[in-house]
């Protein structure tokens, strides 16, 4: 904050001296903290140079933010934090440039974004070098970006690509860094770190003004030849600059001489003046009528920026807290909706209770900034140093935390209505989070006592489709029986609990209730767990073991325990048999339906790091020392297998990992997958990468499939060309392959690398812990690894249809867009705190939220204004404003299993009750422009593949 503080009074200061001089930036969570604590001059100093554009706001967002790792959920929702900060703080100010030089390459998703919210033109840095080159020899560096599906070009958006190996001043002016270093004039004064070239700037004077222009020209020529326009853009930066007015004057004195000598020439032609990222898209666009600029579709994905060095490693490092980083997002979405439906109760006004809904509403903006904060290119992406990330991480609890208070008091609000209190807690969580580096924990409830034997629970489905799946509560006795509006649920079961998750001993004291629940959505649905007789009970899971060193280990135990005695075992339900060796081995996927058993295997693979000095893995780079080996899995210290009527299991406890394999019986979507987890923490093993490799007889050849952002497909091609960690790309949620006969998809619960270099064979890297700095500027190895559980859900669908293996980009089918919101947005459970009688169960007193099957509610988002200002976080108070940002998914139609769709589009009044409802605009996707006004009966028509925001003003 300190540096922040100092380079932007030292550019308020330099900008009033002179009209001429300008400047841009770019994230808002810095800007903002400098406006928290400016003086009221410097306030209104930053409105002028924003209104007569000395300073230009550039893309506007919270932060810059990675493009691989992120959702877009997350991504929208900080460019949405950005941009009502610049609403509320100054006004209507024009933000139509988008400038993204650090992330560490780039997705089209994050453009999509962009134009959608009324950004026109984007420039961008880190493309691999390859690619730099092959642009620039046709002059292609400017290109308008489509998207895949769009063959309107309604959703391009016009792009500028930095030419050259870095963004500083060495690398902006031209192609030659040893001369352009000289005209970054804060270099060799004040110990600043010197040119690496070896010669220093000079400052400028009159005898050495012709020899020093004439040398700069020269370069700006050269780089002028691998544009088309006669416009030439040269950045003045770099990461932390202008921390002093000294500085800054150093740079505009000395350019200010230089600039006024070739302008003067008449004979050189060239025109120069200080100008911001817009003014430079301005004076392109004048140029636009007679000349033409390419069309490109498609991401820039693996970055590379010399020799072999690719950008993969950082798809997976710090993985606990990408993990994390998804738990956190479920929590918000999940909050702002149900506060968004309880404060539309509050404006209604027929509940009598008080809503603290400014407290609330405070601790949710804070949750919405530190989950923008952590969406930073140095967030995510785990290439931050220690003490950093464990900045992040708190960050990332807090969302957690602040989530579940909001959460917690808008859900009994809605509940308990003129019964409920703010003073009292009428519900806490299942799920506990006491640090911010350790898994979550669930709570345990005793009812195995005289003063209560019964608890009863809550279950939010904050999803748009019914929810048919299990929820598990840990509990003090496993003789119990359920019970939903007074009536039996006979679908539950008990397992074991273990000491801890890699362990085979036996907890005797606690136990596992599972749950078949059946909820519509956006609802919350009660439940009631009753202390009863064994009769009664709910079943027990049945417990084996291959031999008597893996038996479980505990005295005595209502469960039923046996040896198996045969070489092999299976688990299966109504449609898959999954076949096991003695020795723990996936054999095969037998699927029932497919009458066919598909060859498939899992593996742990293991890479190491390069041993060639300065070419290490690090953060940000992937460099193995050669091809994965095969982590043994002949040494497990336990193979167990549970059976019961809703879960099968299969557990295998390695000294590197765990890994469970797990099928459900529940009459819902779930039991079309294969569910995967594994448990690392790699804390002895030095300079390792972990992956998990799926073998199948899928004749997929070189290509597979892997998402953008959770929100659309490209075709990948592994290129025997490249080296090995050319041909890992990030799996923000989702990767298949496919023929013509099957499709593989694995959908997951955290973002990773991943890699096909094989036909039919997918990796998926688990983590990663190295010991080298991989000279990028994080001056570290990552040696701070947490125990990470990684979840995956494996479909596999027949086809139908002969595939296309010409399009760019492919599509999931509805049920791998259905499973996939089922893993990242999982249902929420409360624990009630109280006897008191609920007044209605939410699906009964909210409208219920009937969406088609290929409609996604991203978030439903109460906005704000802020009262004095100042924008201190006790400053905000909720606007009667709320965004209902819908998505409507891309699929593919060959949807094998027998599933019942509905496509019939809801209208407003669905959401809200009629009297309510003040005003309806569609706006662009950030809600700074209105596109047109609507009414209560018009009905929500999203364009294929694409979100549309909608504000709703509510009376």
């Amino acid at each position: 904050m300190h540096a922040v503080r100092r380079i932007l009074d030292a550019m308020i200061t330099v900008l009033n001296e002179n009209p001429k001089y300008k400047f841009v930036w770019a994230e808002m969570s810095f800007l903002s903290l400098w406006w928290n604590q400016a003086t009221n001059d410097k306030r209104q100093l930053l409105k002028k140079f924003l209104n007569n554009k000395q300073f230009e706001i550039v893309t506007g967002g919270w932060v810059m933010n990675d493009e691989a790792n992120t959702h877009y959920f997350a991504m929208l929702d900080q460019l949405i934090e950005g941009h009502q900060f610049i609403d509320n703080t100054f006004g209507n100010i024009t933000v139509q440039s988008s400038w993204a030089n650090d992330p560490f390459g780039y997705s089209p998703t994050m453009a999509y974004l962009l134009q959608g919210s009324g950004i026109n033109y984007m420039a961008i840095q880190r493309v691999h070098y390859h690619i730099k080159k092959a642009l620039a020899k046709e002059k292609k560096l400017e290109f308008y970006w489509q998207q895949t599906w769009d063959r309107s070009i309604s959703t391009q958006i016009f792009t500028h690509i930095l030419p050259f190996y870095g963004y500083d001043i060495p690398h902006t002016c031209g192609p030659d860094p040893k001369i352009c270093c000289q005209f970054d004039f804060r270099r060799g004064v004040k110990s600043y770190a010197d040119c690496s070239w070896g010669i220093n700037p000079v400052s400028i004077n009159k005898n050495n003004t012709h020899e020093r222009a004439e040398l700069l020209l020269d370069q700006y020529r050269k780089k002028s030849q691998l544009y088309r326009t006669n416009v030439l853009f040269i950045p003045l930066g770099d990461d932390i600059r202008y921390r002093s007015k000294y500085e800054a004057k150093l740079q505009f004195d000395n350019y200010n001489q230089l600039i006024t000598y070739m302008n003067k020439r008449t004979d050189w032609n060239v025109n120069i003046q200080y100008g911001t990222l817009s003014d430079y898209f301005e004076l392109i666009s004048q140029e636009k009528s007679h000349v033409e600029f390419p069309s490109y579709v498609g991401d820039f994905f693996t970055y590379a920026d010399r020799a072999d060095h690719y950008w993969s490693g950082y798809y997976t490092s710090r993985a606990f807290f990408k993990r994390m980083n998804r738990i956190a997002e479920s929590y918000l979405r999940a909050t702002e909706i149900l506060f968004s439906l309880a404060h539309a109760q509050v404006l209604e006004g027929k509940i009598v209770s008080y809503f603290p809904k400014d407290d609330l509403f405070t601790k949710l903006i804070i949750a919405r900034r530190n989950l923008g904060i952590f969406q930073h290119h140095d967030g995510i992406t785990g290439t931050a140093r220690d003490h950093i990330v464990i900045d992040f991480g708190q960050k990332l609890r807090t969302v957690i935390i602040l989530s579940q208070i909001v959460m917690q008091q808008s859900a009994s609000y809605l509940l308990y209505q003129n019964n409920y209190s703010a003073n009292n807690q009428f519900l806490t969580f299942n799920q506990e989070f006491q640090t911010f580096e350790t898994l979550p924990i669930r709570k345990f409830i005793s009812i195995n006592n005289e003063q209560q034997n019964n608890r009863m629970i809550y279950i939010y489905n904050p999803t748009d489709q019914r929810r048919i799946e299990i929820v598990k509560i840990l509990l003090d006795t496993y003789n119990v029986r359920v019970t939903s509006n007074n009536k039996p649920i006979e679908t539950c079961q008990i397992d074991p609990k273990w000491s801890n998750r890699r362990s085979n001993i036996m907890n005797q004291n606690q136990f596992e209730l599972l749950i078949l629940i059946n909820i519509e959505p956006y609802s919350i649905k009660e439940y009631t767990i009753h202390a009863t007789t064994t009769q009664e009970s709910c079943p027990l899971t049945k417990i084996e073991y291959v031999n008597e060193k893996h038996k479980p280990k505990i005295s005595s135990t209502p469960f039923q325990m046996s040896l198996i005695d045969t070489k092999v075992f299976q688990i299966e339900n109504r449609f898959l048999s999954i076949l096991f060796s003695k020795n723990g081995v996936l054999l095969n996927v037998q699927h029932k339906k497919f009458d066919e058993k598909l060859r498939f295997h899992t593996n742990i693979i293991r890479y190491g790091t390069s041993k060639q000095s300065d070419h290490h893995s690090g953060a940000y780079l992937f460099i193995p020392d050669g091809k994965a080996q095969y982590v043994s899995a002949s040494d497990y210290d336990f193979i167990r297998i549970q059976r019961g009527p809703l879960i099968s299991r299969v557990h295998l406890n390695h000294k590197l990992y765990g890994l469970q394999y797990k099928l459900t019986n529940t009459n819902g979507s779930n039991d079309y997958i294969l569910e995967v987890s594994t448990i690392t923490h790699l804390t002895m093993n030095k300079d390792t990468e972990l992956a998990l490799q799926f073998s199948t007889g899928i004749k997929n050849g070189a290509e597979f499939f892997t998402d953008l952002n959770g929100f659309q497909m490209i075709r990948r091609k592994t290129y025997d060309k490249l080296p090995l960690q050319g041909n890992v790309y990030p799996m923000p949620t989702m990767t298949y392959i496919e023929d013509d006969f099957m499709r593989f998809t694995i959908l997951a619960g955290q973002p990773s690398g991943v890699a096909c270099l094989k036909s039919g064979v997918v990796d998926v890297f688990l983590d990663r812990r190295l010991t080298h700095d991989d000279g990028r500027g994080l001056g570290q190895g990552i040696l701070d690894n947490r125990e990470i559980i990684s979840t995956f859900k494996l479909l596999f669908e027949p086809r139908h249809t002969i595939i296309d293996r010409t399009s760019l980009t492919g599509y999931p089918t509805l049920l791998a867009h259905h499973l996939s919101i089922e893993l990242l947005y999982p249902i929420h459970l409360f624990h009630s705190l109280t006897t008191t009688i609920v007044f209605n169960e939410l699906n009964l007193f909210v409208k219920p939220l009937l969406f088609p099957s290929d409609y996604h509610l991203v978030n439903l988002r109460t906005l704000y204004n802020n009262n004095n200002n100042n924008n201190n976080n006790s400053a905000y108070s909720s606007l009667k404003n709320v965004a209902l940002i819908i998505r409507r998914f891309a699929y593919d139609c060959d949807e094998y299993y027998d599933r019942s769709f509905h496509f019939e589009k809801p209208i407003f009044e669905h959401f809200f009750q009629v009297n309510q409802i003040e005003s309806i605009e569609q706006t662009t996707l950030s809600l700074r422009h209105t596109k047109q006004k609507l009414n209560i009966t018009t009905k929500l028509d999203v364009p294929f593949a694409e979100i549309v925001t909608y504000k709703i003003r509510l009376n």
